[in-house]
């Protein structure tokens, strides 16, 4: 598929994403963030976003871009951490609703909102010193995506993602055949391969993989919100003691790390 039929289907899903859940879904009390909220503090609160907060800092005074936005609710949260925030997404609407959720936050002076793609980003050579997202990179040409985001962040700056995998089977098999609660349609996206993983590790000085969600990808079968924490803690012991185990997860992170020389990478996938 081609650049401009992907983005075409991306942009229609997201869209209509949007549009549907801000007529279903009015902003209210429960879309308040705290003023003492920070990214560590909200990341600690989901396992999908394990060891990011750690991994990228303090957050307060950076220069942060976010990888799709979508709704905003990152978005909102990178501001009250204090950050620089500049936030894109491919979807006009999804950019629509961000802004609405920030003006309903009393931070849409705060951050700068972008529609972009995230192959072809329109800010300078060294822009940002951190990049972040959540389930956003398996949208993107790993190629392409990776240049860019290397050239984008200063030297030495970091970068993190929440990523689906697409290594176990089984899990392929589900997400394209069986219903779940908050499912999707599929658009033009690939969960990450080992491959795509490798390459988009490539531009980097260092990059690792942290897998998540092995056996406690049950969790999803029961909507956003269910937590098993036997289950979690099975995870932990499984995947620190199994070699190969980290393709049968549902998800990971990733942690990526630019040159601030023209050191050779380091990579751990």
């Amino acid at each position: 598929m081609d650049e401009d039929a992907r983005y075409a289907i991306e942009r229609a899903k997201w869209d209509a994403h949007a549009h549907h859940t801000v007529e279903a879904q009015a902003l209210g009390p429960k879309d308040l963030v705290p003023e003492d909220t920070t990214f560590a503090s909200y990341a600690a609160d989901h396992l999908s976003m394990a060891g990011m907060a750690g991994f990228l800092g303090d957050l307060h005074g950076k220069r942060v871009l976010e990888y799709g936005c979508g709704l905003g609710r990152l978005t909102v949260v990178l501001a009250r951490s204090g950050a620089k925030v500049t936030a894109f997404d491919l979807s006009e609407a999804s950019i629509k609703a961000t802004r609405e959720r920030l003006e309903f936050n009393g931070l849409a002076d705060r951050v700068e909102l972008v529609v972009a793609s995230g192959e072809h980003l329109p800010f300078p050579d060294g822009s940002f010193d951190v990049a972040v997202g959540k389930a956003v990179l398996h949208h993107l040409d790993p190629s392409a995506g990776s240049r860019e985001l290397a050239r984008v962040l200063v030297p030495g700056g970091r970068a993190s993602f929440s990523e689906p995998l697409g290594t176990n089977p089984l899990v392929v098999f589900a997400r394209e055949h069986l219903p779940y609660p908050g499912k999707h349609e599929r658009g033009a996206d690939v969960p990450l391969t080992r491959d795509d993983i490798r390459t988009w590790m490539a531009p980097f000085a260092a990059g690792k993989l942290r897998p998540i969600q092995l056996t406690a990808m049950v969790e999803r079968a029961f909507g956003f919100d269910t937590t098993f924490p036997v289950l979690r803690r099975l995870d932990d012991v499984i995947l620190r003691t199994v070699p190969g185990a980290w393709r049968l997860c549902r998800y990971g992170i990733l942690y990526l790390t630019a040159s601030a020389t023209d050191e050779p990478a380091s990579q751990q996938a």
